[in-house]
């Protein structure tokens, strides 16, 4: 599945001899820039067509043997083997419980974010109450709305938290990049990484060999080498990635003269923690201004709602987005919907959670979860 995965590429839009695009960066780009209904639907509709429609029988193999682990290890099924971890038996409960309380704010975030839509596409393409449709939210899979920001942003022309073209003009690499983000750390006392980091990490993508993009950091398990898989572009949202991938390192080097047993976190939901909240500090205006990306200091309510606004457009859509994924694959381990139910009961969860509806007429034929990389790479997502 990741070889199909890996290796899915397609032509350009009403460019048939232009093909060979890529999910990243060709793909991703265009989700994220382009403003043109109908090559969003194209793209949209090409990366599921030639990366999930493709593995949809071995996804349906997958299930089965990954259901035969789970009962070699005393759990019933796949789904509780991935929430074995977390030591609650209400899991599933509490997770609808802490998304009921985040639901209000978010769909006045979905609201406001369909009529700014609706001003700029057209009441022909959406409508005042109907889902939003998944391919111009400017994300491949709709998880976080921060590249249309540009359209929705509350008080245009004070937005200064895009600091991607000063770090551009004062000549950041992705090197200086987990450089600043050492010091980060070291600044509040944590360690610097070791050598082995610095030579064995990938933080570019390598010009010779097609690598997966999708940002990792890696304990070797021999106390010393710690390393960061990612392909790192100079702009603001992969400048707090690498803090956050940072942060797991960080952890990793706390935990390296412990038994291999005690190396993980509590559960696997504490690194993300750990790396969320680093974000959002990394994130902060003053922070910005401090590394001097943020020239002048702005400190009023329309650049406070602005930054606040682009947070949100972040962070909220990913949380039913997740959500919605990881209750399809427990409920496809549990066999509670079967392989004939699998697209139509994924769209079902993401209209129920996120409010978003795919552009075009769905069927059992398509695999629209296997075009996620955490479905065809096997790994939960709740964390």
């Amino acid at each position: 599945m990741l070889a199909v995965y890996n290796s899915a590429t397609i032509c350009a839009h009403r460019e048939p001899l232009r093909c060979g695009l890529r999910l990243d960066p060709d793909l991703t780009l265009i989700m994220a820039r382009s403003r043109d209904w109908d090559e969003l639907q194209y793209v949209w509709l090409e990366w599921r067509r030639r990366s999930g429609f493709k593995i949809r029988d071995l996804f349906d193999q997958l299930v089965d043997l990954s259901n035969v682990a789970a009962k070699y290890n005393n759990l019933t099924s796949f789904a509780d083997y991935w929430m074995f971890p977390y030591e609650t038996p209400d899991f599933r409960l509490q997770l609808e419980t802490a998304w009921e309380e985040v639901r209000p704010l978010y769909e006045q975030l979905h609201a406001y974010v369909r009529r700014k839509l609706r001003d700029f596409y057209g009441p022909d393409k959406i409508s005042r109450q109907a889902p939003l449709p998944a391919h111009i939210l400017g994300n491949m899979w709709a998880q976080s709305w921060s590249n249309i920001l540009d359209i929705t942003i509350p008080y245009p022309g004070k937005n200064f938290l895009d600091v991607g073209p000063q770090m551009a003009a004062q000549g950041y690499t992705p090197a200086a990049m987990f450089r600043l983000a050492e010091e980060f750390y070291t600044s509040m006392n944590m360690s610097a990484m070791p050598a082995e980091f610095w030579s064995h990490s990938v933080l570019e993508e390598p010009p010779a060999r097609v690598v997966v993009c999708q940002p990792s950091a890696w304990d070797f398990c021999n106390r010393k080498d710690f390393r960061i898989k990612m392909c790192t572009h100079v702009n603001m949202n992969d400048l707090v990635t690498a803090h956050h991938e940072m942060g797991h390192i960080q952890y990793f080097m706390e935990y390296k003269n412990l038994p291999k047993i005690y190396r993980d976190g509590a559960n696997p939901g504490l690194h993300e923690a750990v790396g969320e909240a680093i974000s959002l500090s990394v994130a902060t205006p003053r922070h910005l201004q401090a590394l001097g990306l943020v020239q002048t200091a702005v400190d009023d309510l329309p650049h406070n709602i602005n930054f606040l606004f682009a947070l949100a457009l972040d962070k909220l859509p990913f949380l039913p987005f997740s959500l919605a994924l990881d209750k399809w694959r427990w409920d496809v381990f549990q066999k509670r919907k079967t392989k004939d139910q699998y697209n139509c009961h994924y769209w079902f969860l993401r209209e129920r959670y996120s409010g978003i509806k795919p552009p075009f007429l769905r069927s059992e034929f398509d695999f629209d979860p296997g075009a996620k990389f955490h479905v065809p790479a096997n790994i939960p997502y709740i964390k």
